[in-house]
C-alpha cells in the first residue's frame, strides 16, 4: 500500500505549503521535521483534508481528497498534538468517539496501547503520556489504513515518549504512519525515512543514516554534530550559531 502527496496550500496570499511531495509505503515510519512555522503541521490538516489545499493526496492511487468525509475517515486518521481532555468520558467513551464513523474495533485498540483495564476510568484522570496513547487507541479504532500523528511525544517524558514510538514502530508493519516529530533524535532512532520542511517547502528527504551536519544547519541556524552512540545517530548542537 501506497500513500502519494503532492499539495500546496495558501491562506489567502500567504503561502504555507509550496509543491510538497513525498510517498510513504505500509512497513516504515515516515518522520516529517523541520522548524517551528515551516508548515508541517499545515500539511497534516491539508493531507487529512481539515484544508482544502491544491494537489492530490492519493492511496493507491484513489485521491483522498475527493471524498465525502465519511468516506475518508476509512482511509486515514488525524491525531492532533495532545491537549488535554476537557470532558469526562470514560476512556472507553473516549476511544469510541473514534469508530463512529467506521465501526472499528475498541477493545482491540485499547489492549494494543495496554489501557483496556482501565477503560471505565475517566479520561480526565490520565496523565499526558497515558492520554497521548488514548489518542492513539482512538486513531486504531477507526481502523484506517493511514495514521498522521502531528507531534505525538511533545511534552511527554523520556519513558512515554518511547512507550508511544515503540508502539508507532510496531504498527508500522499494519499501517502507514506518518508522524510529524519535534525531537531530533526520536526522528534519528525511529523514522526509516525523514522529510525536512523549511518555509513551506521540502528541503530534503532520504534515511536518517543519510542525514549531514550541514542540511539541518541550514535550516535550523546551528552547527550541529551528528555522532553514535549504541548504534544509533544522535544530533548534538554545538554553541556557535551558523
Amino acid at each position: 500500500m501506497k500513500l502519494e502527496v503532492l499539495v500546496s496550500f495558501s491562506y489567502g496570499e500567504r503561502e504555507v505549503l509550496r509543491n510538497v511531495g513525498f510517498t510513504a509505503e505500509r512497513g516504515e515510519l515516515f518522520s516529517i521535521i523541520g522548524p517551528n512555522g515551516a508548515g508541517k503541521s499545515t500539511l497534516l490538516k491539508a493531507m487529512v483534508g481539515i484544508l482544502e489545499p491544491e494537489g492530490s493526496v492519493r492511496l493507491d492511487g484513489r485521491n483522498i481528497l475527493t471524498m465525502k468525509p465519511k468516506e475518508r475517515a476509512k482511509l486515514i486518521t488525524y491525531v492532533p498534538q495532545s491537549s488535554f481532555p476537557e470532558f469526562a468520558f470514560t476512556i472507553e467513551e473516549f476511544v469510541e468517539m473514534g469508530a463512529y464513523a467506521t465501526r472499528g474495533d475498541v477493545e482491540s485498540a485499547l489492549k494494543r496501547v495496554g489501557l483496556w483495564e482501565r477503560r471505565r476510568e475517566q479520561v480526565t484522570n490520565l496523565s499526558g503520556g497515558e492520554y497521548q496513547l488514548a489518542l492513539i487507541a482512538r486513531a486504531l479504532a477507526q481502523g484506517s489504513e493511514v495514521i498522521l500523528l502531528d507531534e505525538p511525544t511533545s511534552h511527554l517524558d523520556i519513558n512515554h515518549a518511547l512507550e508511544v514510538m515503540e508502539i508507532l514502530r510496531e504498527l508500522k508493519n499494519e499501517k502507514i504512519i506518518i508522524a510529524v516529530l519535534h525531537d531530533l533524535n526520536l526522528a534519528l532512532r525511529y523514522a526509516d525515512r525523514l522529510m525536512l520542511l523549511h518555509r513551506g517547502r521540502k528541503h530534503w528527504e532520504g534515511e536518517p543514516g543519510e542525514l549531514e551536519p550541514g542540511v539541518l544547519e541550514e535550516v535550523y541556524g546551528v552547527k550541529v554534530k551528528l555522532t553514535e552512540v549504541d548504534g544509533h545517530r544522535i544530533i548534538l548542537p554545538q554553541l556557535a550559531k551558523v
